[in-house]
This record gives structure tokens, sequence and C-alpha cells, in this order.
């Protein structure tokens, strides 16, 4: 599997892992009455989910560690962990949009990488630990 594909479940099961932490932590969402509800989910332990969440964080701020990868790491910070909108995100970081998608490219090979080798992925088996 490629490494930004590894970077994208990840990445989904974080952002469904934070949402789901704000919301239980007292976060109320407006329902929707009209459409039915999805369901039973299942959700992990909220301290593995936690553990989940601040290993997804330290592993990306890790893999983009170097000096000369500031600007990737600022990227990282805003646009994956803040879910900031896009061209927002592009303003804050504050290059170009080409260069801001062939970092957003780099940073995902890297923190893809990264993360499947210290098995956070694939997230099910995090969790069966």
């Amino acid at each position: 599997m490629k490494a930004s594909e590894v970077f994208d479940a990840c990445h989904g099961r974080y952002r469904s892992l934070q949402e789901w932490l704000d919301e239980s932590t007292g976060k109320v969402r407006a329902v929707n009455l009209d459409s039915p509800s999805s369901g039973y989910q299942w959700r992990p332990a909220r301290s593995r989910a936690c553990e989940f969440v601040a290993d997804f964080e330290r592993i990306g701020k890790q893999a983009l560690r170097r000096p000369q990868w500031k600007g990737r790491l600022k990227l990282f910070e805003i646009y994956f962990l803040h879910a900031m909108e896009y061209r927002d995100a592009i303003k804050l970081v504050g290059v170009a949009e080409g260069t801001f998608d062939y970092w957003l490219q780099e940073v995902k090979r890297a923190v893809g990488r990264e993360l499947s080798r210290c098995n956070l992925f694939p997230p099910s088996k995090y969790f069966q630990a």
C-alpha cells in the first residue's frame, strides 16, 4: 500500500475519533430530524481513542521534524490537525498554491511511511492490541 494511502486511512480515523471525542465532552451538533440516524457505530474505549489521536499527532510531527521542513510541519498542523479550509490554509502557510499542493503530497508520503513504521496502520489492528 502506498504511503499516501496509509496516511489517508489513518487521517480519516483520526478525524472521526477527534469529532467523537469533542462530542463526548459536551459539544453538541445540530440534529437533522428529517434524515434517519446512521445507526450503531463502533467506537473504541475513550482512553484508546485519545491515545490514537495523540499518537497520530506525535508521529506526524516527528516525521516532519527536519529543520528545512518547517513549512511542511506548519501545513500539517494547520490543514490536517486543525482541519482548516484549503484556501485559508494556503494563506496561513504563506506559499503559492502549487507549492502548497507539492508539500501536501510530501507530507502525506513522509507521515504515511512513519505511521506504517510505528504500527499505527492499519487502525483496526491498533485498536485490537
